[in-house]
């Protein structure tokens, strides 16, 4: 046989378990128990301790579960910003009506509890895929095949998952300033971080993002007028746009800071 044919041995996966309920915690940890490659690093029982536990251990995948009073699981991820490489997220909980906004942030996956084995066997294979591919190191890069990411349309305060290369990052979808096109691909320009390209189109974009926040003001730029700080005029056909908490500025011509400025 072919070297190069043979299977490869299962990839140990680092892993932390979060739920406020310890008798759930044990359950899928019995669960996770029968899948080796799954080395569990840590367990923490809310947001702040799940921060503070994953900069300490640096996981690769945080099994996360949604309902945890007065928190909700979905608030931990602003703060995984900076984690470098980001880990995976697998939301589980006992509450369907919550998949749409764990695929709308680009969750690994999804399960419901009380966790099936077959189902989780699933969702332990896609993070081998994930990590099994080359040139990734970390497991919050899907692997090919069907996306598990919803299309449906973004609300202002849903967090959106940008990525260029092994830099990813979560932000809301109201701190978006800019989206400009380039070709195949799309610029992001968001409060916080450094611009993003992404592997998109920015008819992709247009329909995902807020409709009463982003306008499109040439065929290459969608901007959210609410995050102008300052407007410059170079000169007759030039303006710069400066956007908060964002160094780069905007240039638009003079036919774009028109129609910009229809908007303010």
């Amino acid at each position: 046989m072919n070297p190069a044919l043979a299977t490869l041995p299962p990839r140990v996966i680092r892993a932390i378990l979060v739920d406020d309920e310890s008798s759930l915690r044990e359950h899928l940890r019995e669960r996770l128990e029968q899948h080796p490659e799954i080395v569990i690093v840590g367990e923490a029982d809310n947001i702040q301790s799940a921060a503070e536990l994953v900069a300490a251990t640096r996981p690769e995948v945080i099994f996360l579960d949604v309902q945890m009073p007065p928190d909700n699981g979905f608030d931990l991820l602003p703060r995984l910003e900076g984690i470098d490489p980001l880990p995976a997220v697998v939301f589980v909980t006992a509450f369907e009506r919550y998949a749409l906004r764990a695929f709308a942030v680009h969750a690994m996956d999804y399960l419901t509890k009380p966790v099936h084995p077959d189902r989780l066997a699933q969702t332990v294979a896609r993070l081998q895929r994930a990590l099994s591919q080359p040139g990734t190191g970390d497991a919050a890069n899907p692997a090919p095949g069907p996306p598990l990411v919803s299309e449906t349309p973004l609300e202002a305060a849903d967090m959106v998952r940008l990525q260029d290369g092994r830099y990813l990052r979560f932000v809301e979808a109201s701190r978006i300033a800019v989206v400009e096109s380039r070709g195949n691909y799309t610029r992001i320009l968001a409060a916080g971080g450094k611009p993003v390209m992404t592997k998109s189109t920015l008819a992709h974009w247009e329909a995902r993002l807020p409709g009463q926040l982003f306008s499109r003001i040439s065929r290459s730029l969608l901007v959210n007028a609410t995050q102008i700080q300052q407007v410059s005029r170079l000169d007759r056909e030039k303006t710069q746009v400066f956007f908060f908490d964002i160094a780069e500025p905007l240039t638009l011509s003079r036919l774009e800071f028109h129609r910009l400025n229809n908007l303010l």
